[in-house]
């Protein structure tokens, strides 16, 4: 007994979850009549339920045509109910997804900048090589210079424009590198934000292990458990009608198939013999006498 109950509550409230995201997420395509929208779906979710459950009860008893007609209703509003499901989750994570979307955005821009960043340093120190021949060559040209002035000035002269553009690029270096470790940090700021939100966070993390877009992943459940959460319902509530029929038996039936009335079983307890009835038939059909030792 405790396990029909058990199962009865949990039939209930599995079934009142599914109408409950499936009526609103009706409701919510046609947000013109709401409320109106939201008691015709939980009619039809409730009439489910009843036409499913008349079915398992009476399947043998009803036509062929209303049993035709309500197993059509019935798949026919498991799917609207899924679909309904459907729309309610994916309106609820596109809430979160936009922000997620935003997040990302920034993500990807900062990772833009620090390749332009990385690639102005590369420049920079492919020059500062070719500043260092130049100056190497041009002390090379002051010791062959010897005593000659003009040589010697020339090759002074270019290198000290050298050495002060080699400090100009170092200085820039310098002031790249302090840009890369500041958006590298903007990006360790803003994966942490990611992660410190538990709603979509776990799925981020599912998607980038598995190497798919967050949308199709998330998408993905959605519709495993539109495809189990309605007919899990349906499931539960019908097993519920099984327990309670085995647990409290099935009226009994006469030739025709129906259930037998409480007068027909009475007249039926009245016709028929008792022993001591069928012994005195039995006596007056012989002619034999019993004696009185023999029927005590």
């Amino acid at each position: 007994m405790f396990f029909i109950l058990l199962l009865g509550l949990s039939s209930l409230f599995v079934a009142g979850a599914a109408a409950y995201f499936s009526v609103l997420g009706i409701a919510t395509l046609f947000i013109g009549s709401y409320y109106q929208v939201m008691v015709m779906a939980a009619s039809l979710e409730f009439g489910k339920l009843i036409a499913a459950s008349y079915l398992h009860r009476y399947w043998s008893q009803t036509s062929w045509w209303l049993k035709t007609y309500l197993c059509s209703a019935v798949i026919a509003l498991m799917i609207v109910t899924s679909i309904g499901i459907f729309g309610y989750l994916s309106a609820a994570y596109q809430v979160n997804s936009s922000k997620f979307g935003q997040i990302d955005s920034k993500i990807s821009l900062v990772e833009s900048q620090k390749v332009v960043l990385a690639q102005e340093v590369e420049q920079n120190n492919k020059r500062v090589e070719m500043l260092n021949e130049i100056r190497k060559t041009q002390e090379e040209r002051v010791q062959q210079a010897g005593n000659y002035k003009a040589p010697r000035e020339q090759a002074y002269a270019a290198i000290e424009k050298a050495n002060n553009e080699l400090q100009t690029l170092n200085a820039r270096n310098q002031e790249l590198q302090q840009e890369q470790f500041n958006k590298d940090n903007e990006i360790i700021e803003l994966k942490r934000e990611i992660s410190q939100a538990k709603d979509i966070g776990t799925f981020k993390f599912f998607a980038d292990f598995i190497n798919k877009p967050l949308d199709n992943v998330v998408i993905w459940f959605i519709i495993v458990l539109m495809f189990v959460f309605d007919p899990l319902a349906v499931s539960l509530v019908l097993a519920f009608n099984t327990a309670v029929v085995n647990r409290f038996g099935v009226p009994k039936k006469n030739t025709t198939g129906s259930p037998i009335s409480p007068q027909e079983k009475k007249e039926t307890n009245t016709q028929t013999p008792s022993s001591e009835q069928t012994v005195a038939t039995g006596i007056v059909a012989t002619g034999y006498a019993i004696p009185k030792k023999e029927l005590k």
